[in-house]
């Protein structure tokens, strides 16, 4: 994706969230050299349940996230095709399908490694987008293409947008990563603070000047997010 240097307003900068994280459409942002400065737009609350079978391999990620007021705002605006003030699952399917279509250019914001090799997906499936109780909620399946055995095998991963447009910040009420349910006791979630505090982020509102680089800023997302490291103990 290209990106051109030039200003633009506060409904362009979601346009291009919509590109990211919607697929709608494309635009142009500012582009400033300083790294130090960047700082996100959009907020997203991020939920995970690890996937495993009987055999203590990871198959998959499911994801819920929870988009922050403001950008849900945009996102709904045309959604509401009969008028009634509400939004069906048949209104925002045509919007969960391009959501989930766009995802894969970004690497679903998904980074994790094991023994070294980073994690490869699957396209998503059994993709949700819900607008209940005034809160988007994308829900999705990652699916690994090939599981991970995690007996003696840790795998780490972190959820983030490495150009820190999007903020990935933790739930205010549950865990930010789980096990699915029926999951054995011997396997854990060890969780590493990010090497930055989250919770300036949240003070930090939509409406500031833009200042995220593509080029420069890659990978200052990862210094706001925590790393989690999945394994389970042999008999």
């Amino acid at each position: 994706m290209s990106l051109c240097r030039e200003r633009t307003d506060q409904n362009q900068i979601y346009q291009y969230l919509s590109y990211i994280v919607l697929g709608i459409v494309s635009l142009t942002v500012v582009l400033t050299p300083s790294k130090a400065n960047a700082h996100p737009h959009v907020f997203i609350e991020s939920e995970t349940k690890l996937l495993m079978n009987n055999t203590f391999e990871i198959t998959g990620f499911r994801h819920r996230w929870k988009f922050d007021d403001g950008y849900a705002a945009f996102a709904l605006v045309g959604m509401d095709v009969n008028k009634d003030g509400k939004y069906s699952q048949y209104e925002l399917e045509p919007l969960a399908k391009e959501n989930i279509e766009s995802l894969h250019q970004f690497d679903f914001f998904t980074y994790g490694k094991q023994k070294k090799r980073n994690l490869e997906f699957n396209q998503p499936i059994d993709t949700v987008l819900t607008y209940k109780n005034q809160e988007l909620v994308l829900e999705f399946t990652l699916p690994l293409k090939k599981p991970q055995k995690i007996l003696a095998n840790p795998l780490k991963f972190g959820i983030y947008d490495p150009e820190f447009f999007i903020a990935f910040l933790e739930p205010k009420k549950n865990s930010p990563v789980v096990f699915s349910k029926g999951t054995s006791p011997q396997c854990m979630i060890e969780k590493k603070k990010a090497g930055s505090d989250q919770t300036a982020l949240i003070e930090q509102r939509l409406g500031q000047p833009m200042d995220l680089s593509d080029e420069e800023n890659r990978g200052t997302g990862a210094l706001f997010a925590p790393t989690f490291t999945v394994s389970c103990l042999s008999n």
